[in-house]
């Protein structure tokens, strides 16, 4: 699986409140893009790997700032549709002692929620891709973008490219009862599924074991965070795979330190995306992602781009503490 990586999501504008102060407060924010596709993306090109995004973008001067960011990235947006002028954005407010980290949207009539199924060529879109990568926050976000979603899916299982699907969920977008069928449908066509605990549990009602047993993806990827104090977090990652010998692979629960809280598991599903892909043993591959996820949380904003050199050197500063 080396050839290129493709992944649809929205990117958006993100404007952080300064430290220890909400948006209602604050009268200055800085400004930066995100959304998790684009940002596995840039993750992997940091990597070294060959990359695709699908998203719409405003045309004019914004727009036109949004794609600058992504060619910074390496990313490839020949197939990224430039219409109408309102690009999504969330506001972000930091967490402390008292209250957690607040983010708030306002993307309801992004040029993205008006994808639609006439908006690819499919066989332009597939051309020379191994892998599709999409998140339960692109079915959240419209009817269209969601009936786009799993034409994308089906698209790429009909030519036999691996789909990489991580819940992603969000309270902020839709209820558990809405989101129950949408995701549990996308599950049940990944390749290479990405989950929580809680995921399992609130949207597929079943054990890791049953979705082995249920569902056809060849890896389950099952990620707990645990918050110990708002500057520290911990991480545990299982693997669940169909080769003999890798049936299942765990990686100790490790804690890091956090002085950014958004962009981790971006960063982890990149990292897994490129050691899988790479053929690396998976119990390597679990343990560089959650070195990836560990490291993003040390870089401000929603972007990860340190090299696989750095991902290894952090990762044995990590092993150096368990």
């Amino acid at each position: 699986m080396k050839g290129k990586i493709l992944a649809y999501g929205e990117i958006m504008m993100r404007l952080s409140a300064p430290d220890g102060k909400t948006v209602r407060e604050s009268s200055c924010f800085s400004a930066n893009y995100g959304g998790t596709e684009a940002n596995v993306l840039a993750c992997l090109h940091a990597f070294g790997r060959e990359t695709k995004y699908l998203t719409a973008l405003p045309e004019g001067p914004l727009g036109e700032a949004v794609l600058d960011h992504l060619h910074r990235f390496g990313i490839d947006t020949s197939d990224i549709v430039v219409q109408g002028d309102t690009l999504g954005l969330y506001f972000s407010e930091n967490g402390n002692e008292s209250r957690g980290t607040n983010v708030i949207y306002y993307r309801r009539h992004s040029e993205f929620t008006r994808l639609s199924e006439a908006s690819f060529d499919y066989d332009k879109v597939f051309c020379g891709v191994s892998i599709f990568h999409i998140s339960g926050i692109s079915l959240a976000l419209s009817d269209s973008s969601r009936a786009l979603a799993f034409r994308l899916i089906r698209e790429a299982k009909a030519r036999g490219i691996a789909v990489s699907f991580d819940f992603n969920y969000r309270a902020s977008l839709w209820s558990v009862e809405d989101a129950r069928p949408c995701l549990a449908e996308a599950a049940s066509e990944a390749d290479i599924l990405l989950a929580g605990s809680r995921d399992l549990a609130s949207f597929l009602q079943m054990t890791a074991d049953e979705v082995m047993a249920r569902f056809p993806c060849q890896y389950l990827v099952v990620r707990d965070r645990k918050v110990i104090a708002p500057d520290r977090h911990a991480v545990q990652v299982s693997v669940f795979g169909r080769k003999e010998g890798e049936e299942r692979v765990s990686s100790p629960e490790i804690d890091f330190p956090v002085l950014e809280r958004i962009g981790g598991g971006d960063a982890f599903d990149g990292a897994l995306l490129h050691a899988l892909t790479e053929g690396e043993p998976l119990g390597e591959a679990v343990m560089f992602a959650v070195a990836a996820f560990a490291l993003k949380h040390t870089v401000k904003g929603d972007t990860f781009t340190l090299c696989r050199e750095d991902v290894l050197r952090y990762r044995h500063r990590l092993e150096g503490t368990i």
